[in-house]
């Protein structure tokens, strides 16, 4: 047995393996939005292989997850981009902040997701108005509005998607990285079990270390507000050149030529 908690016992280990595994969000509550951006800039932010796909759709959503069977309750936005992959329809992830520490290490460990610790609301009136916000360093960079006439209704959907990130990990002595990155197919099943459709608002404000206004809304396509679940699993599909992902490599962190730039006006 142990000595101390850092050390897991086999049964321990397999436990932990099966949260991995098979992964279970529970309970959510979903405002999201949908429009249509610029097409050059959409082939500019999806790294290779990725490819364009027929529409450039931006899919935004903020959840509330108020249970999971790996990393409690959280609230968490999700910025996806449409894609192909070999052929195949599926989602790039530009962006995905998180309210809870736990679920930004789970999912970036796990599944390379691009998390950041962020300030999330998302609040759902009686009159038929909803409203999500994602906040960091003290700016609301993200804004969803919603107006739906009617109520959530019961549905019965169920649907299946595929998520892609590129897991790496950057060079200890600081110069490209460790190894070629790898391209990870995340796929989620998820249920559906409320769903009310209406008219939707997005509000992308300036941040340099968040620059998701530079995805242009040309137009909104709706808004949904739902509950539901998703169970997710993943697995390995290619690897990609080193030095050509570099240029995408730093998307999913802070500007640290910012943080530079600050600590060298505080000395002067």
């Amino acid at each position: 047995m142990p000595l101390t908690r850092f050390v897991k016992t086999t049964q321990q280990q397999q436990a932990l393996a099966d949260a991995f595994a098979a992964p279970a969000f529970l309970d959510i509550r979903s405002l999201a939005v949908t429009f249509e951006t610029d097409p050059a800039v959409i082939a500019e932010l999806l790294p290779p292989p990725l490819l364009p796909a027929a529409e450039p759709r931006v899919s935004l959503s903020i959840s509330e997850i108020r249970r999971s069977n790996c990393v409690g309750p959280f609230n968490g936005c999700s910025f996806n981009i449409a894609c192909t992959y070999d052929g195949e329809p599926g989602l790039y992830c530009l962006t995905m902040p998180m309210n809870t520490d736990t679920a930004i290490i789970f999912g970036r460990e796990l599944y390379a997701e691009p998390k950041k610790l962020a300030e999330i609301t998302l609040d759902v009136r009686d009159d038929g108005r909803a409203r999500g916000t994602v906040t960091r360093h003290g700016i609301t960079y993200i804004e969803l509005r919603g107006t739906f006439e009617e109520q959530m209704a019961p549905v019965n959907l169920e649907g299946v998607s595929s998520h892609y990130y590129f897991k790496y990990l950057p060079s200890a002595d600081g110069n490209g990285f460790a190894h070629d990155p790898e391209l990870i197919r995340v796929t989620h099943r998820g249920a559906t079990h409320r769903l009310a459709r209406g008219t939707g608002i997005v509000t992308l404000r300036e941040s340099p270390h968040d620059p998701v206004i530079d995805v242009p809304v040309l137009s909104v396509s709706g808004a949904t507000l739902s509950e539901g679940e998703t169970h997710t699993s993943a697995e390995l599909v290619t690897t990609v050149p080193a030095e050509q992902f570099r240029p995408y490599a730093f998307g999913k962190m802070d500007d640290l030529t910012v943080w530079a730039g600050a600590t060298r006006l505080a000395r002067a």
